[in-house]
């Protein structure tokens, strides 16, 4: 049985992990959208669809560049808790 420190500080190292590993993406995502965005507003152009494919380019290449660390810090965390649970 778990008790209610020992689930608080789970859940919080769940969040942790979980904004860890978001954080590259999520700044790539708002910096080309942003970047996207100025030059629309430059060039006038208005179509919603032109900064979708920036930013999927670029969230695919973080998330194929970033995949070995991403596992690595997934691999150790789950070490971690399978460990410190006693399994």
């Amino acid at each position: 049985m778990i008790d209610q420190s020992s689930a608080i500080d789970l859940c919080r190292s769940v969040m942790m992990i979980a904004i860890l590993l978001a954080a590259p993406v999520m700044i790539v995502a708002t910096v080309v959208g942003l970047l996207t965005g100025i030059l629309q507003t430059l060039f006038q152009v208005q179509d919603q669809s032109i900064s979708f494919v920036p930013k999927l380019i670029a969230c695919t290449i973080v998330v194929v560049a970033c995949m070995p660390w991403m596992f690595s810090r997934l691999i150790e965390f789950t070490q971690q808790t399978f460990l410190g649970s006693g399994f």
